[in-house]
């Protein structure tokens, strides 16, 4: 067998010279390379400061103090202390508007550095939009609830007396109601000087309870309590509920009415205002006594009352809660609770404010 021969001298130097023209290629290239990406012109390096300046200010708006200037090229602002002096530190950014101008950065009054170069475009518009202001709602520009009375019919009668509510005075406006167990609707009458604004339910053919609503302007004399009658005998729950702030005139601006067979809830009614400030009174009637004492259950309403006439198949129960719209347009429809499958007639009622003080 011949022996396996070596490298020559001369072939590990041609060797050892290829390679070192090799390296120093593959080092030129990323020599080259390093320097493009560090170029302050190249595309990478711009998206890199463009990012950074972005985070900057990002960040110091978030933690912005105040704003002491905005227009649509710069921004002045304050933010918690950086350097340990106890002192909040003033940041300004700007760029003049000229495509090709840097962008710039003072900190607390000190020099004017460049953040980025060849900038062209820069704008702070987006820092502010156009809002519509929700109407500020004050003593003078509202309906007020001010109070109610009741009294219930625990037996079959053929009235109701409800006294009117404490501390009523002239100008108020009262809104009296009156649930009936049984078929009372074509009789349910109220005393002279109420103005009947509901009786019902007008599509039941023989209901299961009966509901009147009327309205009367309070005077500076006149009776302190009003009954209301009906036939026949049935058992009751009636109140009377006063207000202050209303449109003298023309108190109900509008109303909208819901009845129903037996159900789990008692569905109120929307009504659509065109006056700013409206109340949104919601009444109901309900058969029998499967109520919540006190909670008529009308979700983001004030509860007035929800209160039955007694116990038992011979019974009624009524309920009212109400909230204060700001702007005009739907009220949406809730619901009254109920605990057990009860017939329903329910009223939604939008009450106007006083014109003469309903700018807001």
């Amino acid at each position: 067998m011949n022996p396996r021969h070596a490298y020559t001298l001369l072939e590990l130097v041609v060797s050892l010279v290829s390679s070192a023209v090799l390296v120093a290629g593959l080092s030129g290239s990323l020599f080259i390379a390093s320097k493009s990406l560090q170029s302050a012109d190249s595309s990478t390096c711009q998206v890199s400061t463009a990012g950074r300046i972005l985070h900057d200010l990002n960040r110091d708006l978030n933690q912005a103090l105040s704003i002491t200037e905005r227009t649509a090229n710069a921004i002045s602002l304050l933010v918690p202390d950086r350097n340990g002096d106890s002192s909040a530190e003033a940041i300004r950014y700007a760029w003049s508007g000229v495509a090709g101008a840097p962008l710039t950065v003072q900190y607390n009054g000190g020099a004017v550095e460049p953040l980025a170069n060849d900038v062209q475009g820069f704008s702070l518009t987006a820092l502010t939009r156009a809002m519509s202001a929700t109407p500020i709602l004050t003593a003078d520009n509202v309906v007020t609830y001010e109070g109610f009375s009741e009294s219930v019919r625990s037996s079959n009668s053929n009235n109701i007396t409800i006294g009117k509510p404490t501390g009523t005075v002239e100008g108020d406006l009262m809104i009296a109601c009156v649930a009936t167990d049984g078929n009372a609707v074509n009789s349910l009458a109220a005393p002279a000087g109420w103005n009947l604004i509901f009786r019902g339910p007008a599509a039941i053919s023989s209901p299961a309870q009966s509901f009147g609503v009327w309205w009367k302007m309070a005077t500076a004399s006149g009776s302190n309590s009003f009954q209301f009658s009906w036939t026949p005998s049935e058992t009751a729950y009636g109140w009377i509920m006063r207000f202050s702030g209303q449109d003298p005139t023309n108190p109900i601006h509008t109303f909208a009415t819901q009845e129903g067979p037996p159900f789990f809830s008692a569905p109120c009614p929307a009504v659509t205002t065109t006056v700013q400030c409206a109340m949104i009174l919601r009444l109901g009637s309900f058969d029998r006594d499967q109520v919540t004492i006190d909670s008529p259950g009308l979700t983001g309403n004030m509860a007035i009352t929800m209160d039955r006439s007694s116990t038992g198949t011979d019974s009624c129960s009524g309920g009212a809660g109400y909230l204060t719209q700001a702007s005009t347009g739907d009220s949406g429809a809730l619901a009254f609770s109920l605990t057990s499958l009860e017939e329903y007639t329910t009223v939604t009622i939008a009450i106007a404010p006083d014109p003469a003080g309903t700018t807001p």
